[in-house]
Parts: structure tokens; C-alpha cells; sequence
């Protein structure tokens, strides 16, 4: 009697849970369905796996960019400067203007990461080392 119950305690919690579950993929459709293609990176990921690297790629809106984003914190592009934080699972850039822009990363694969702001993907590039 014990092996019944205890096999419909799971029934049943597997039938509470699941439209909880259905709710949350409804609510992750749209901007946020892709996140299931790679990982988005916590604060001391980005930390290892960008920092102290130089990551080139092109924005959503077709700027192109080859950026070394420093250990210390300094970007470094072609022609420019700025400085880079992580707060929380962000990166931020600020390039001297006052205005900061915090993203969201995510791993596509070893090398290839996206930018996402306020869960849209707004940028792609690929990381490879500092020379």
C-alpha cells in the first residue's frame, strides 16, 4: 500500500506541477524561446570567459566590432577606448559619454556569444585571445 501511494504522491505532483511548468514556457516564448540555445553567462563567467579576451563580431543594427575588453576593465577598439564593469550577470560598457549600457551575454558555443539587452539579442560576436 505504501509502493501506491507513494506512486500516486508522484502522479499527483507531477500534475500540479506540470501546467506551472506549461505557464513558464508560454511566458519564456518570444524574445526569450532562443535562451534554450546556449547559456547566458553569471557575473563571474563573464568574468572567465570574456574578460582578458578580445571578442569581434557586428551589433543588430550592422556596426561591426573588434574589441579587447581588458582584465583591468579597459576596452580597447580600433580607435577608442572605454571601460567595462560586471554587475550582477551584466557587462557593462561605457565608451565616455556618461551613458552606461549593461548586457546580458550568452554562450552559443566555445567562441560565439550573443549580447542581449532586456532579453533581446542585440548583438553576436566570437571570442578569441588578446594578441
Amino acid at each position: 500500500m505504501k509502493t501506491m501511494t507513494a506512486a500516486m504522491m508522484v502522479l499527483l505532483m507531477g500534475m500540479t506541477t506540470a501546467p506551472v511548468m506549461a505557464d513558464s514556457a508560454e511566458q519564456h516564448n518570444g524574445a526569450q524561446s532562443a535562451s534554450t540555445q546556449g547559456e547566458r553567462l553569471s557575473g563571474s563567467a563573464i568574468r572567465d570567459r570574456v574578460m582578458g579576451h578580445r571578442v569581434t563580431g557586428a551589433m543588430a543594427d550592422g556596426s561591426q566590432y573588434s574589441e579587447a575588453y581588458r582584465v583591468d576593465g579597459t576596452i580597447e577598439g580600433e580607435d577608442y577606448t572605454g571601460q567595462s564593469t560586471i554587475k550582477g550577470d551584466q557587462m557593462c560598457l561605457d565608451y565616455g559619454s556618461g551613458d552606461t549600457t549593461c548586457y546580458q551575454i550568452r554562450m552559443l558555443d566555445d567562441q560565439n556569444i550573443e549580447w542581449l539587452l532586456d532579453g533581446e539579442v542585440v548583438g553576436e560576436g566570437t571570442i578569441s585571445a588578446i594578441e
